[in-house]
C-alpha cells in the first residue's frame, strides 16, 4: 500500500472527504485525488499539513519523510544556496539547528516538529499585533502551566 492509498484511509477513518482535507490544509482537491488514485508519494510539505489536519503521525501518510529511523544531525540540516547571506546564512542556520532544534527533537521525539512546523507557518501569517498577542498569551500561559522538568531540560541545551 502507497502513501495514495493510506491517505485515503485516514480521510475515510475520520469520516471526513478530499474536499474538507484539501480546504483545511490548503492543498487542491485536484492534487489530493490524484495522489490518491495513483496511489502515489506525497511530499513532505504536503504530508506534513494532512497529518496535522488528520490528527496522525506524518510517518503514517509519507514514506518520504526526511525525520525517519534514528536522528542524525545531517538530518535536519537544510541545503542553502552558497551565495546565500544575512540572517539565513547557511552557517547560522545550521548553528541555530545544532543548538537549539536538534536537542529539542531528542529530548522530545522528532514526531511532534509537524506541529512545530504549522504552528510556526501559522505564526508568521499573522500581522505584527497578532503575533504579539499569541507571544503575550505564550508568557502568561507559562505562568501557570510551566512544566518544571521540560524548562530545566530546556534551559540544560547550550545557547539556548
Amino acid at each position: 500500500m502507497g502513501d495514495g492509498k493510506k491517505l485515503k484511509q485516514y480521510i475515510d477513518e475520520r469520516g471526513t472527504n478530499v474536499r474538507r482535507v484539501a480546504k483545511a490544509t490548503g492543498i487542491s482537491a485536484t492534487t489530493l485525488y490524484t495522489i490518491i488514485s495513483k496511489d502515489s508519494n506525497i511530499r513532505f510539505d504536503y504530508a506534513l499539513r494532512l497529518a496535522n489536519e488528520l490528527e496522525i503521525d506524518v510517518n503514517e501518510i509519507c514514506s518520504a519523510v526526511p525525520f525517519s529511523g534514528e536522528l542524525k544531525e545531517e538530518e535536519i540540516y537544510p541545503t542553502l544556496p552558497d551565495g546565500l547571506h544575512g540572517l539565513l546564512d547557511s552557517s547560522r542556520v545550521k548553528t541555530y539547528l545544532k543548538n537549539s532544534m536538534y536537542p529539542l527533537m531528542h529530548l522530545y521525539g522528532k514526531n511532534a516538529m509537524p506541529d512545530v512546523d504549522n504552528l510556526l507557518t501559522s505564526f508568521y501569517q499573522l500581522d505584527d499585533e497578532a503575533r504579539r498577542e499569541v507571544i503575550e498569551t505564550i508568557k502568561f500561559k507559562l505562568q501557570y502551566h510551566k512544566d518544571p522538568e521540560r524548562s530545566e531540560n530546556i534551559k540544560q541545551i547550550k545557547r539556548w
